[in-house]
């Protein structure tokens, strides 16, 4: 069994209500837009691999984070599903967002340990750039010269 793992809907219909889920992948939605759950779950996804690679390797997959939080990103993404959709979070799940946001910053702080990756990023990447490419060609300088015009 692998450590680490990409949350699907399927995980999100076997944990959650599928009301939710369908409501969320169908009402209100814009031109073009074919379902909100994808986007949330890439984004809780991202965010949980941003905390978790402040003090542990990630792996190479960018759609998995750790398998021990699984139920913690499905609860962070049911909440995040209700508020798209612009349904009020009770008491019990604003303690729960807060506890999972808890989480994630003992992780990000090196006081709680993540499963180890699968596939582990190699050594020599910084894992402060995940997710983000960058340029390695030199730095441009604007000049007058070069912004004449522009105004």
């Amino acid at each position: 069994m692998s450590n680490w793992i990409a949350i699907t809907i399927q995980d999100l219909y076997d944990s959650k209500v599928a009301g939710l889920i369908n409501a969320a992948n169908s009402a209100s939605l814009g031109a073009g837009q074919l379902d909100r759950t994808t986007g949330i779950i890439a984004d809780v996804t991202a965010e949980i691999r941003r905390k978790v690679a402040r003090c542990n390797q990630l792996d190479q997959d960018v759609t998995a984070i750790p398998g021990g939080l699984k139920t913690l990103a499905l609860d962070i993404i049911c909440c995040r599903i209700k508020t798209a959709l612009e349904i009020d979070l009770m008491d019990g799940e604003r303690d729960l967002l807060r506890q999972r946001n808890a989480e994630l910053n003992r992780i990000a702080d090196g006081k709680d340990l993540v499963d180890p990756p699968d596939n582990p990023m190699p050594a020599n990447f910084n894992q402060t750039d995940v997710g983000v490419q960058v340029a390695s060609k030199q730095r441009r300088q604007a000049s007058a010269h070069k912004m004449k015009g522009l105004l």
